[in-house]
């Protein structure tokens, strides 16, 4: 039975490292272009982030990375959580593995100190993010890049999940407004 393990980023053994960032340039070849190296988090991401891995054995099933940052929104300063990177090898597709490990993930945020968390998708998966406790957003613009001049992110569906008080009383503000996630998303 394939183990969930967890671990910070930076302390992810090089050998799961590397099935990571073999898989993701296969499902995201367009992601961190032209970097040489196997594990290393963009710049100006935040430290945090913590990858979570269904291996069986010594082989990578899922990955999903979770992360933390703070955001400037509405004129208030909010804790927010992201995930990123969800992916599961293709032989192992369809066994309810990424939901395994996404529910490992989105439990993991639940239980941090955050107000609210976001996650990017395509239609096609929404429906795993449904059953492990995510809803859609009213899709406010998602906003990148240089803060003075942003880009618009609109490849993909905006999945939330309040978590603090304070959010889920503010949901409509927070939901309502264009809400800028800093130099990348996630």
């Amino acid at each position: 039975m394939p183990e969930v393990l967890s671990f910070l980023k930076q302390d992810v053994p090089r050998d799961i490292a590397t099935q990571i960032r073999c898989g993701i340039r296969f499902v995201w070849p367009q992601l961190n272009a032209g970097w040489t190296k196997i594990w290393t988090a963009p710049p100006g991401s935040p430290m945090d982030r913590r990858t979570f891995v269904l291996m069986d054995d010594e082989l990578l099933v899922s990955h999903v990375e979770a992360n933390i940052r703070k955001l400037e929104h509405i004129g208030e300063t909010w804790t927010v959580g992201g995930l990123s990177a969800v992916f599961t090898y293709p032989t192992h597709r369809g066994g309810g593995h990424g939901e395994r490990i996404v529910a490992a993930a989105s439990d993991y945020l639940r239980n941090a100190e955050i107000d609210f968390a976001l996650l990017f998708c395509g239609e096609r998966v929404s429906s795993l993010y449904l059953r492990t406790g995510w809803e859609f957003w009213k899709q406010p613009p998602i906003l990148f890049g240089d803060r003075n001049s942003p880009k618009v992110f609109d490849a993909y569906l905006v999945m939330g999940m309040m978590v603090s008080q304070r959010a889920r009383d503010a949901r409509a503000a927070i939901e309502g407004q264009p809400l800028y996630v800093g130099q990348n998303t996630w």
